[in-house]
């Protein structure tokens, strides 16, 4: 297990890396981060056909072992952060954001010291991660949520009660610990947490 939990750490931290787009963004308008992202996403999505078609060998740590024949997570992750930026309000797409890199991050992490953490692929047709690690998702994400009530505001964001900060970290722990299906395939983390969290925050702002 502790093996398990040193591999997750590695890759985690290529995971956090992520966050510096929240970070990027804070300093730069919503047309020059899509134009960014979209430049990187096409950039990611030609690496990736290279890799899938056998062309390209990328070090493993940056793959789990179920990825080597489909799509990547930092594929998911990019996107995730470019669909964020371009539905979302700017507080909110950077809580979002920051909620997917360091909140799943921290979920990870306490997965692979626990059983039953991973639940992405299990074939059971309701399933969701045990309690601990759900209340670390959510603990990790509402603190994102107070970093950010302190936090200047940019001249472009607008200031949210942390009421919806912790609808958001709500939304996101729900991505994280109940895997979606689409004719039964699994739907990314990497895609819901940030997609999730940021509609649930937007609608807590209407509220």
């Amino acid at each position: 297990m502790l093996n398990l939990f040193f591999v997750e750490l590695r890759r985690k931290a290529i995971h956090v890396l992520g966050s510096f787009i929240a970070v990027a963004y804070y300093f730069i308008d919503r047309d020059t981060a899509v134009a960014g992202l979209a430049i990187i996403n096409a950039i990611l999505l030609i690496v990736e056909w290279l890799r899938l078609s056998g062309k390209l060998r990328l070090p493993e740590i940056l793959l789990r072992p179920h990825e080597n024949k489909q799509v990547a997570a930092y594929i998911y992750f990019q996107l995730a952060a470019l669909i964020s930026i371009f539905a979302f309000e700017k507080t909110i797409a950077i809580a979002a954001i920051l909620m997917l890199a360091l909140g799943d991050t921290a979920s990870g992490l306490a997965g692979a010291l626990m059983d039953g953490g991973n639940v992405r692929h299990s074939r059971q047709r309701f399933i969701m991660k045990p309690f601990p690690i759900m209340a670390i998702m959510f603990a990790v994400c509402v603190m994102i949520g107070i970093l950010l009530q302190y936090l200047p505001l940019a001249p472009d964001m607008n200031s949210i009660s942390f009421g919806v900060f912790v609808i958001g970290a709500l939304g996101a722990t729900l991505g994280d610990a109940i895997p979606l299906r689409i004719q039964g395939r699994p739907i990314d983390d990497n895609l819901m947490i940030p997609i999730l969290s940021g509609v649930f925050m937007t609608i807590g702002t209407l509220i």
